[in-house]
């Protein structure tokens, strides 16, 4: 079970110190004085500090010990230090609450680059799909999963129930448009992960401009990791499409595409 405070920190140009015993003001400076004594969010630190102050600033103090530890390092040992943090500390606007921890993939956050000589942007999934485009189907789905091949994200496709029928012409897929050099050869590689290798689990199938010229099945490589594959080819034209569809009869088939790059050989 997790705790979890929200804190809001109120901005005090000036500020009195407690009591009616004090002569001077308390002048709040939001320093790493006040982050050292009220750390967020802990409510431990919070209540513990809070009493200190409730002590420290009842009069005019010029102790120079017993001070809170964990803010000696920021604070050091000057009164005054401690008073401004006091006359700016934080309050609690919400009581604890309970909650269940959950798990939650992490969602990338970036911008897609591509290495050099790569045509591929994004090929590691690292910021999301784009400029990738996914095509789902009935009782398919896909997401932007982690962990990936020996990175934080892969591309995932998951079938969630029975082959549809119009699958074997129109399947799931994702594509890019590619931007290449006219009868220049390239290097297409990516890694490939099949849960499972049964007779339904189906394969990848890659296609340039819509011509088939690659397939691995859950069983080719082995199932449980991911798979190097290398496919070499040629465009006749500078506008490339590379596709990649995914078939199966599983009804619960997971099947995963990463580390895209397309390279010319020379």
């Amino acid at each position: 079970m997790g705790k979890s405070v929200t804190l809001t920190y109120i901005a005090i140009l000036a500020s009195y110190l407690f009591g009616g015993n004090v002569a001077n003001a308390a002048r709040c400076n939001a320093d790493n004085c006040l982050r050292a004594l009220f750390p967020t969010p802990s409510p431990a630190a919070y209540s513990s500090a809070a009493a200190f102050c409730a002590t420290f600033t009842t009069t005019v103090n010029t102790q120079t010990t017993g001070f809170p530890t964990r803010a000696t390092s920021a604070c050091g040992t000057a009164p005054a230090r401690y008073s401004s943090a006091c006359s700016c500390r934080p309050t609690v606007s919400s009581t604890l609450t309970s909650a269940t921890p959950t798990s939650v993939t992490p969602t990338p956050t970036c911008l897609p680059t591509r290495p050099v000589n790569d045509a591929v942007s994004n090929g590691g999934f690292e910021c999301g799909l784009a400029p990738w485009v996914a095509v789902d189907i009935v009782n398919t789905k896909h997401s932007i999963t982690s962990p990936g091949d020996a990175s934080n994200f892969a591309y995932q496709f998951n079938q969630l129930g029975p082959k549809d029928p119009s699958a074997d012409m129109n399947p799931a897929a994702v594509y890019q448009d590619l931007d290449l050099v006219t009868n220049v050869p390239y290097n297409l590689r990516f890694r490939t992960f099949f849960d499972k290798c049964t007779q339904g689990e189906g394969f990848v199938g890659v296609m340039i401009n819509r011509s088939p010229v690659y397939t691995i099945d859950a069983c080719d490589k082995g199932a449980g990791a991911f798979k190097d594959n290398l496919v070499q080819f040629t465009p006749t034209s500078d506008q490339t499409n590379l596709r990649f569809e995914f078939l199966t009869n599983e009804p619960d088939a997971v099947i995963k595409i990463d580390n895209v790059s397309v390279v010319p050989l020379h």
